[in-house]
């Protein structure tokens, strides 16, 4: 691939600095080649960074630089700068100070406007370097690094910023705080309220930096979004004939006219990743596929999505299913393995995770794959809910204002200015998948969706004691702020709530 980019280069008259020719050789072949026509249509001849952030519209998809832009009424606000090249030590370092600024910011604000924090402003924060030998009463903006139980019971907490490290000591007799302070994760960052000297420091209270909304948002338009994903298509497990009971719903081809009126109300569809089943997952994978090829899966996907009406705008962004790099952020599935996919006008592919507007609404979308770590390093979300309560984990990542805080629980990548994982803006809606449960919840005035599944139960899944619950699409109205579950598991459509509205899936049969 490399001779092939360098040779058609060479004939368009193109010279390359470093830096880009890694970021072309990051790119499969086809995507690649593609970019350097592009380039060549630009009008230069030596080729730097510059000009790809200089034409996010022509070069943005490829590379991550994302401007607010309009498709219908969808905007997109994520603002992803992927690293190209090697990823080195130093990015990580990189990494971790760009989310503990970040997060700082974050805190600032808060205390600035929080009636609750008052008494602590942002010019009463310290540093861990300024405090000195003698004792006395700091707030501390501090990451955890280490965290132990002591022979006396209690917790004591190894913390750092960006100017030192600290013991923080949480006694057991504080029965509120100490459980508090057992739930923390690791890379948490956090205020602590402390007193004593840089010998040792007491806590006195953790403050998260949180994620609320001072009301929720209505809109004006009466129109619907609808939260799906987890199709798996591929797999033998994928629920072809539920997921196209959906598609006709949706098409206002089944159901009385009260149905249809509905129907024709949902004007968006979010897709949370896993809308193929992939390949090369796991171990013994192809003998649960039924297509055992991305690009095929992904036909059969486009042919699935093409069925829908084009006026419902498609937000899809990638899953660990997807032909992307586990790593996160992920970046959007390429028109190398779906081409098909990038050629619909009503499809919007974007990153996981990616902020979306809809209408006004901040929606977050997340596959959520830090979901189950989050379980399994929280013991009481663990012994409490499980897997069956997915909103209840993202309640946390909002109370850390961080998808994925722990480093080494899964995968991610670092990228150029910013950790791609922080909570900045807060949004109005999340929504996540992978858990195969459909859920809605609320969260400090942020309504909390997780989608459902469009595949059976599969051998991992009896495994580790997750029972999806598929075929099921909430509902969100703009307007109204109503929440709808609807099931196509069965004959008929079926509401989870609310009024008794059932019509037959069965062409021309109402009941």
């Amino acid at each position: 691939m490399v001779n092939l980019i360098l040779e058609e280069c060479m004939k368009k008259g193109l010279l390359l600095d470093k830096e880009v020719f890694g970021m072309l050789s990051g790119l499969g072949e086809d995507v690649a080649l593609e970019v350097v026509g592009i380039l060549d249509g630009v009008g230069v001849r030596v080729v730097t960074r510059k000009i790809f952030d200089e034409h996010p519209d022509k070069f943005g998809k490829y590379f991550g630089k994302v401007e607010v832009v309009k498709s219908g009424d969808v905007k997109l606000l994520s603002d992803i700068k992927f690293k190209s090249g090697k990823v080195e030590v130093g990015d990580f370092v990189r990494h971790f100070r760009a989310r503990y600024e970040a997060i700082r910011e974050i805190f600032i604000s808060n205390f600035d406007t929080a009636s609750q924090h008052k008494n602590l402003q942002a010019g009463n924060l310290s540093s861990i370097r300024r405090i000195g030998v003698n004792s006395g009463v700091y707030s501390i903006i501090a990451m955890v690094t280490s965290k132990r139980i002591t022979k006396n019971k209690n917790l004591l907490l190894e913390v750092e910023d960006l100017t030192g490290n600290s013991i923080v000591l949480v006694n057991k007799e504080n029965r509120v705080l100490f459980e508090e302070a057992r739930n923390l994760m690791l890379d948490d960052i956090v205020v602590f309220r402390v007193s004593g000297s840089s010998d040792m420091l007491f806590a006195n209270e953790i403050i998260f930096p949180d994620a609320k909304l001072e009301s929720e948002r209505f809109g004006d338009a009466d129109e619907y979004v609808a939260f799906s994903g987890d199709f798996h298509v591929g797999s033998k497990n994928f629920l072809e004939s539920s997921a196209l009971k959906f598609i006709d719903w949706l098409n206002g081809e089944v159901g009385d006219e009260r149905q249809k009126a509905i129907a024709r109300k949902v004007k968006y569809l979010f897709l949370a990743g896993d809308c193929v089943d992939g390949i090369g997952n796991h171990p013994g994978q192809e003998r649960f596929l039924n297509i055992k090829s991305c690009r095929g899966q992904y036909r059969k996907l486009e042919e699935i999505l093409r069925k829908i009406r084009s006026d419902v705008q498609i937000v899809m962004c990638a899953g660990q299913h997807d032909a992307v790099w586990v790593g996160e952020p992920q970046r959007t599935v390429s028109d190398k393995w779906a081409p098909g996919l990038h050629r619909m006008e009503n499809v919007r592919l974007v990153t996981n995770p990616s902020m979306v507007d809809v209408d006004g609404f901040k929606i977050l979308m997340y596959h959520g794959a830090s979901i189950n770590r989050f379980i399994d390093e929280m013991s009481d979300i663990r012994t409490s809910v499980g897997h069956g309560n997915p909103t209840r984990v993202v309640k946390e990542m909002l109370k850390r204002r961080h998808i994925a805080p722990t480093h080494g629980l899964m995968d991610y990548v670092p990228c150029e200015e910013k950790d791609g994982l922080v909570i900045g803006d807060v949004p109005d809606i999340v929504v996540t998948g992978d858990q195969h449960r459909a859920e809605v919840d609320s969260y400090n005035n942020i309504l909390l969706v997780a989608g459902s599944c469009w595949q059976s139960i599969t051998p991992f899944e009896e495994k580790i004691g997750n029972i999806p619950d598929p075929c099921k699409v909430p509902l969100f109205n703009l307007k109204t702020r109503e929440v709808k579950i609807i099931d196509f598991s069965e004959d008929a459509v079926k509401w989870e709530e609310g009024d008794d509205l059932v019509c037959d899936l069965r062409r021309g049969e109402n009941v």
